[in-house]
């Protein structure tokens, strides 16, 4: 029916860490939690349909002013920290808390800050509502093994944030520019590169100019190093930097085809 939610498909995992990830979600909607979204890396793999990755954390972004939104979340936890909350069984859900109206003169001068801003309210403000569906496909009938309909952010915008993380992480963060970088590489190689560089092409200030830029040197300048990050992430793919340039190279096309 036209207006309706686009469905997602997910195989449930033999270990159901996937129905336990979708359960929280629901959880995190039966908060009070308003105006959020599903960001980050379970993000990306409910996109793909693929969970590439292992995760245990749920990130979110909230445009919800009073309370903060954290302090919502804290009904549903176990403990917090210093971004989130920590549920009964161990799972991470950080939320991020984002304005919802977009300033842009009182955006950082900070290239890093103001990428952050930007990518983040992006998201927020392009999130789609979806319905996920998870399957036990081991069942000849196929089971719903869970259901839950979160907004979701869309693949543009997912890429925007991933690379300015890897900008940006530092310290005890840093390793996780290589499953920021792979998760980019995924989104980009699933296919609709045109659709994904006429969104950034219209992404806030100058969001998308700075994606081309940043993805042209982590893909064509830098991927003899890309590509190892990538290769500690998902050995099995052996991804090549011959592999990143040619899709780097595409997508920068796009970029100036539509810019």
């Amino acid at each position: 029916m036209s207006g309706e939610p686009i469905e997602i498909i997910l195989a449930a995992d033999p270990l159901g860490a996937m129905a336990n990830l979708l359960g929280h979600l629901a959880e995190v909607d039966r908060a009070g939690l308003t105006d959020w979204a599903l960001i980050g890396g379970l993000a990306v793999m409910v996109r793909l349909e693929d969970a590439h990755r292992p995760t245990r954390d749920i990130d979110t972004l909230s445009r919800q002013v009073d309370p903060e939104p954290k302090v919502t979340l804290l009904g549903i936890a176990e403990s917090e920290t210093s971004t989130g909350v920590v549920l009964s069984d161990g799972t991470k859900v950080d939320v991020i808390g984002v304005e919802p109206i977009l300033d842009l003169d009182a955006l950082p001068g900070d290239d890093r800050q103001r990428m952050f801003v930007l990518s983040h309210w992006w998201m927020a403000e392009t999130a789609e509502v979806v319905t996920l569906t998870l399957f036990d496909l081991t069942k000849r009938d196929g089971n719903v093994v869970a259901r839950c309909r979160p907004r979701l952010a869309r693949p543009a915008a997912l890429v925007a944030a991933k690379l300015q993380s890897i900008e940006t992480r530092r310290g005890a963060t840093a390793a996780k520019r290589e499953s920021d970088a792979y998760d980019v590489y995924r989104l980009l190689r699933a296919g609709g590169l045109p659709e994904i560089a006429e969104e950034l092409s219209g992404a806030p200030a100058d969001l998308g100019t700075w994606c081309m830029s940043y993805l042209e040197e982590l893909f064509v300048d830098r991927s003899d190093q890309t590509a190892r990050w990538l290769r500690n992430v998902s050995p099995a793919e052996r991804v090549e930097s011959g592999d990143l340039l040619a899709l780097g190279s595409l997508m920068v096309e796009e970029l100036q085809r539509v810019g």
